[in-house]
């Protein structure tokens, strides 16, 4: 298992762009299950992932509304490594096994025992 990206909530992507030394964008989309406009950046040889909020009822805008910012850590595996691990660390699942146009892959998020956001994408 490798990580693939870090995600951040942010209040606007365009301004957090400017501050940022990586601006090499991959995609940028609006996803209609978050709610949210997305943007995946590349560092060398991880992604960075930029989640703004576009409503009250996207999953990120109660986070948001605390500050937001570093938001939760994203690896890359097979959906059978993915469960077992999320079990083997007795991890709650957030959201089950959906569809995630920015990554083009099936993702899942689980909360770990430290109270942190785990998101696991499918490798292709």
């Amino acid at each position: 298992m490798r990580v693939h990206h870090i995600g951040y909530v942010v209040k606007n992507i365009e301004k957090y762009k400017k501050n940022l030394v990586i601006d090499e964008v991959i995609k940028e989309i609006y996803d209609d299950i978050q709610k949210a406009k997305l943007v995946l950046l590349k560092a060398d040889n991880i992604f960075i992932e930029l989640i703004e909020p576009q409503s009250e009822e996207s999953f990120t805008y109660n986070f948001l509304q605390k500050g937001g910012g570093y938001h939760h850590l994203c690896y890359e595996t097979t959906k059978v490594k993915a469960e077992e691990y999320i079990k083997d660390k007795k991890m709650i699942k957030v959201l089950d096994w959906v569809y995630a146009p920015l990554l083009d892959s099936e993702v899942v998020f689980a909360y770990n025992r430290n109270k942190e956001v785990v998101e696991f994408v499918c490798q292709k």
